[in-house]
């Protein structure tokens, strides 16, 4: 992108001039993760495909500069990625699971890349422009395998007002978690939701986050994939004492419509959830209900998974017409010998779910999920973590034809950290 040669140009003169110690050096922060990640989904016996399964080592490299010293500050983080397959090297047996790239002939490859990010601030704003990782419910960078999927835009951030966030961003290019390549957006299409898998020229999002206190927040966000469709957020987080514990709720509407062009045919959907739950000391007991309304499912970025309440591992429960059930349960070992491990359990079943493409307008899927993660926080093992999660997915769909298809999974991965600076 021009803007972004521009940006990369005014750096290197500001570094040219600025080669006295200050902020841009003194606040840079240096580090290296290595991520091993065990991948292993087995399918149900009369599956034709026998399990996906992929073992990897990543290697992630960041380092944050500081910003330059005057009214207008200027900085530059830069990530370098290398990913390596350790347990093959042909996709012939299994599906891939998306953890590395696999070539048209079936061969499992090595991977690597550098990103980099210019970025400006002034007085509390800043802009950053280049490779972005965007966690916003109408755009979220998927983070679920060896690497994080991540766009090429500019993202404008102002902080000026006390406690309130307002954001103003574009994409024009996604880089999916198993590639190097940068390709234009498209919308997802599990199950044959739309007519098709459009791509889009860009995406533009607009919005801002309020905290009316430490425990109540509200976001209100607006994003449109450019002659696809236009996705409007509101969401409320909030924690209330009630003496013996608190009150715990997440409730979030999608409203989604084609626009444009609508390349990918029409698009009509309200998506409304909510998570409600009790803290008592180290216990977090949840209930939560989804439910889709409209003429279609709603949508989401390819290589994504909605935003919702429910982060399931093995479908994304947002189909045409779904009600969602879910219980929760998390247990956080603080204070106790284990300091640092945390475990959860939840069971989570859809039904009335409208698949006409693929033979029935009500069909029914559930999932039991569970997780333990322990991060070291002291000693020698400090920056160690470990992250362990099973989930058991079951369905009434038909084997042909659907993106999400009954089996078990276990996905393990092993993180360690160094920082030098």
């Amino acid at each position: 992108m021009k803007i972004s040669i521009l940006f990369l140009g005014v750096i290197a003169s500001s570094l040219w001039y600025t080669a006295q110690a200050n902020s841009f050096v003194d606040d840079t922060s240096v580090n290296l993760t290595t991520r091993n990640f065990y991948f292993d989904r087995n399918y149900k016996p009369n599956d034709p495909v026998e399990a996906a399964r992929d073992w990897a080592q990543g290697f992630i490299f960041k380092a944050n500069s500081g910003y330059t010293s005057g009214t207008v500050g200027i900085g530059l983080d830069i990530m370098a990625l290398a990913g390596f397959n350790l347990a093959g090297t042909s996709a012939d047996d299994y599906a891939g699971s998306g953890l590395l790239p696999v070539s048209s002939s079936g061969k499992i490859d090595q991977y690597g890349e550098v990103r980099w990010t210019a970025k400006v601030k002034a007085g509390k704003s800043m802009i950053h422009t280049g490779t972005l990782t965007p966690m916003f419910p109408v755009l979220f960078s998927s983070p679920a395998r060896l690497f994080q999927q991540n766009y090429r835009g500019t993202h404008l951030q102002i902080n000026e007002i006390e406690n309130l966030k307002l954001h103003g961003l574009y994409v024009d290019r996604v880089n999916q978690r198993d590639s190097t390549d940068y390709e234009k957006i498209k919308v997802g299409n599990p199950n044959g939701r739309f007519d098709q898998a459009a791509e889009s020229s860009g995406l533009h999002m607009l919005g801002g986050e309020y905290k009316f206190s430490e425990q109540i927040s509200v976001q209100i966000l607006h994003a449109n994939l450019h002659d696809v469709y236009h996705q409007n957020f509101i969401g409320t987080k909030a924690k209330h004492d009630i003496g013996i514990g608190h009150l715990l709720s997440d409730v979030r509407l999608f409203v989604s419509e084609d626009s444009g062009q609508s390349r990918a045919g029409k698009i009509e959907n309200q998506h409304l959830g909510g998570l409600f739950g009790f803290q008592r000391g180290n216990n977090i007991l949840s209930l939560g209900y989804m439910q889709s309304f409209g003429d279609t499912a709603m949508p989401t970025l390819a290589g994504s998974e909605p935003a919702v309440f429910l982060d399931s591992m093995s479908a994304d429960f947002s189909n045409k017409d779904e009600r969602v059930y879910s219980a929760r349960y998390d247990y956080d070992f603080k204070d106790t010998p284990l300091n640092g491990l945390n475990f959860m359990t939840r069971y989570t079943k859809g039904v009335d779910i409208d698949l006409a493409k693929l033979g029935d307008e009500n069909y029914k899927q559930r999932a039991l999920d569970t997780e333990l993660n322990y991060r070291f926080k002291e000693g020698a093992l400090k920056g160690l973590n470990i992250r362990a999660r099973h989930t058991r997915y079951r369905s009434d769909l038909p084997l042909t034809g659907q993106a999400f298809r009954p089996g078990d999974e276990t996905r393990f991965n092993v993180d360690y950290t160094w920082k030098f600076k």
